[in-house]
């Protein structure tokens, strides 16, 4: 190898490295000095100017040298950033797309990312359990669910927490019409997978017999209310007629944390160091939400 192909091989990575460290940057923002990078990165001047050369051909960044105030950041682009930094497309395990807050949660996702110029992939997992295991089994890098559940799951991180009414709007005891909510013969639906709806039912009915648990997906919900299998369930009320189709009475439920049950956040495994800060970047961008809620209000067509 030729002492050029060496210098080139050493000033490819090297423009890796400083394509990490801009990875979270922004037009305006200060770039560090070639004696900083250097010193940082154990090589030469020359390595580094040969590194800042290659990222400006590559078109990834152009930098404006402003005199004594440094070398600043004039254009960026962040998706060949992040394709230079090694990054890969980032998988986000998400909730069945049933009511419209969780298609306005993966609007909002989809747009914050393609800001950023992260390639996003989106999961669909139904209950928060098989989502977890989703995380710990490496085949999402981040998860969505409800801090609820995010606080009682073991080994999971909160990386984002979007407040309250973002996941769902309420929950409720939702009875057959006629049925007292008292009544110890109710057969209650509870849907294993989730760890909100499970919590929130043993909340309810902290004696509640093996007998008259019916375990049920959201997704049975309707067959199992109209076919006489269940006469009662918690559940998040936002799409509650979409899903039971015959005469219910919803009731309030008593000595529920609303703020933990119906705000949604984004998790990652514990050790959360190895999200990457383009990622915590996009994820506390202000469309999300901007997004999310003109979904919910039927202002914008959901796109994920």
């Amino acid at each position: 190898m030729s002492r050029m192909q060496v210098l080139m091989s050493k000033a490819g990575a090297v423009a890796h490295q400083i394509a990490v460290e801009l990875s979270g940057s922004a037009p305006g923002d200060r770039m560090p000095t070639v004696q900083e990078l250097s010193e940082r990165h154990g090589v030469g001047k020359g390595t580094v100017q040969a590194a800042l050369a290659l990222l400006e051909e590559a078109g990834a960044v152009r930098i404006r040298p402003r005199g004594k105030l440094g070398t600043f950041i004039a254009e960026i682009d962040h998706s060949l950033i992040w394709e230079l930094a090694g990054g890969q497309s980032v998988s986000v395990a998400m909730p069945l797309p049933y009511s419209r807050r969780y298609e306005g949660l993966a609007t909002g996702l989809h747009a914050a990312f393609a800001r950023a110029g992260i390639p996003l992939t989106l999961m669909f997992v139904r209950g928060s359990i098989d989502r977890t295991r989703a995380l710990h089994q490496e085949r999402a890098d981040l998860a969505v669910m409800s801090r609820f559940s995010a606080e009682n799951e073991p080994g999971v991180e909160i990386i984002r927490d979007f407040g309250p009414l973002t996941y769902v709007g309420a929950h409720g005891l939702v009875v057959v019409e006629g049925r007292d909510p008292d009544d110890p013969e109710l057969r209650v639906a509870v849907d294993p997978a989730s760890v909100d709806q499970r919590e929130l039912t043993r909340a309810c009915f902290p004696d509640l017999p093996p007998e008259r648990r019916v375990e049920v997906s959201y997704n049975q919900l309707m067959r199992y209310f109209a076919e006489g299998l269940v006469d009662a369930t918690v559940w998040n009320l936002d799409e509650i007629d979409a899903h039971i189709s015959i005469p219910v009475t919803v009731h309030p439920l008593d000595g529920i944390d609303e703020q933990a049950t119906t705000s949604a956040v984004v998790v990652a495994r514990r050790g959360a160091d190895t999200v990457a800060t383009p990622v915590r970047a996009a994820l506390g961008d202000d469309v999300i939400m901007e997004s999310a809620d003109e979904v919910v209000a039927g202002r914008r067509i959901p796109m994920y």
